[in-house]
């Protein structure tokens, strides 16, 4: 299912430019990353998004993050 909203995420950002998604919230509840399955990069003009496939467990997400604008979107979830 598409999805396209803003949303709140708990990351950490190491070394080398290694960003990780740990928790983020949609809809007024708090999913935990236990997966990262995949993650890539695409460019949009200035910005560098990078892509993660996550999963909670239960359903898998996109989730996107714009190095430009710095804001995390919840891109997709399949159950």
């Amino acid at each position: 299912m598409d999805i396209g909203e803003t949303i709140s995420v708990i990351a950490s950002f190491g070394l080398p430019y290694k960003i990780k998604p740990l928790r983020f919230r949609w809809s007024g509840k708090l999913f935990e990353v236990r997966d990262i399955t995949y993650s890539w990069q695409t460019k949009e003009g200035l910005s560098k998004i990078y892509h993660f496939s996550i999963s909670d467990g239960n359903t898998l997400y996109e989730l996107s993050f714009d190095t430009f604008s710095l804001l995390w979107r919840l891109e997709k979830a399949e159950v």
